[in-house]
């Protein structure tokens, strides 16, 4: 087994990070819902859900998407 297993929990879920293999969150329940998003600030951990019609992106991912549509952004 390896080092990672000494993290985790019981019960509940955890987040791992792959590249280090990383105990990134723990938390008891997995949301109820088809889509979420997962929000951590150090061990407090929250999940929002998401309208079938919501889109996450960053401010640059929209600017992107636009330029490829024609669209000139200034």
């Amino acid at each position: 087994m390896n080092e990672v297993a000494d993290d985790l929990p019981e019960s509940g879920y955890a987040v791992v990070r792959c590249v280090d293999m990383a105990v990134v969150a723990i938390f008891a329940h997995f949301p109820d819902c088809e889509r979420s998003i997962m929000y951590r600030r150090g061990a407090d951990i929250s999940f929002l859900p998401l309208q079938p019609d919501e889109i996450i992106g960053t401010p640059t991912l929209f600017t992107q998407m636009l330029e490829k549509a024609g669209y000139r952004i200034t």
